[in-house]
């Protein structure tokens, strides 16, 4: 797991535990189950290897779900009931522990890009933008629907016993849309996703903090973030040699992280100053993501420039070295 004590020092942040005891051991599962059984590939590699772990997983975050089948496939042995006892003592407390670590497991997955639209909008939904907080609350609407005037009127629907029944009907529906928050049955019965708004915000901060220890040496030292940055071109490298990735990662790899910084990593840590979790220290991460930003901007061409040799000269001493053990 390259990314496990990363990690841990990015989740287990401490202004965080003192906001949220309860979720510690979930945390601690997500965080350790982010990357067992990895292939050092990335998962759009083995769709297109057509592997056999992206069929068993229908393509979609293959290397996530994979890291969930085998630890909970461990935890269901009987040497570790006691452990599974101990996390959750009844049936109902273990499905909700095994719900949460398998979103904030598959929220890693960045790649998706119909997960990160969810992502997205359950954080709007928790922490909505200025612009929607200033906007006026709907107007009550008006039935104009002759089918559902009709309806009300002769009492065809026993939910409705008045016009006055079915207009309050109506607005409900309009004022509380389908989403993130609300879904419906065949029925017609609305399903709430969350208790309350502090439910919901809960979930998009854990969702938040999980892509956060994903990628945490880009909001920690500069020396950190190289020693790691070194270590996923290598990985990459690795894979290109054995034909297994379709680009080249010495091609454009110090443009490539600026951008990453950019579009990616300073959003996300902008989010932990918002959500108000950290306190003053919620900054922290947005600090060191653009300072990182910055010295690899100034520096980066150089240093991409050596780590390219370095790895290059490192995989091949590694190659001769496997080749005489083999002779």
């Amino acid at each position: 797991m390259v990314h496990c004590r990363d990690s841990l020092w990015s989740a287990f942040f401490r202004e965080y535990c003192t906001h949220c005891h309860s979720f510690v051991p979930t945390c601690i599962t997500s965080l350790s189950l982010s990357h067992p059984g990895h292939t050092g590939v990335p998962n759009s590699v083995l769709i297109e290897e057509e592997d056999e772990l992206a069929i068993l997983h229908n393509d979609v975050s293959v290397t996530e779900q994979n890291s969930l089948q085998l630890a909970f496939s461990l935890l269901q042995k009987e040497e570790f009931q006691l452990l599974k006892r101990c996390i959750g003592p009844t049936p109902e407390e273990r499905k909700l522990f095994r719900k949460k670590v398998i979103g904030m497991v598959m929220v890693t997955d960045i790649s998706d890009q119909e997960r990160l639209q969810i992502v997205k909008s359950r954080w709007n939904a928790a922490f909505p933008p200025p612009e929607v907080n200033q906007k006026e609350k709907p107007q009550i609407l008006e039935i104009k629907s002759a089918e559902l005037k009709q309806a009300a009127k002769l009492r065809r629907f026993t939910m409705f016993t008045s016009e006055a029944t079915a207009l309050e009907f109506a607005n409900e529906r309009r004022s509380r849309r389908l989403g993130i928050r609300t879904s419906m049955d065949f029925s017609g019965m609305l399903i709430e996703a969350y208790r309350d708004s502090d439910q919901l915000q809960q979930h998009a901060v854990l969702e938040t903090m999980m892509n956060v220890a994903d990628v945490a040496h880009t909001m920690q030292s500069f020396n950190v973030f190289v020693k790691w940055n070194r270590r996923l071109f290598k990985e990459f490298f690795v894979a290109r040699l054995h034909g297994r990735l379709s680009f080249d990662p010495s091609e454009n790899w110090y443009e490539n992280q600026i951008g990453f910084f950019s579009h990616y990593i300073i959003p996300l840590s902008q989010k932990m100053s918002k959500c108000g979790v950290f306190g003053s220290a919620g900054s922290v991460f947005e600090y060191f993501a653009k300072e990182n930003r910055k010295r690899w901007t100034e520096e980066g061409e150089e240093i991409s420039e050596q780590i390219i040799r370095e790895v290059t000269e490192e995989v091949e001493r590694e190659r001769e070295q496997q080749q005489q053990e083999e002779e």
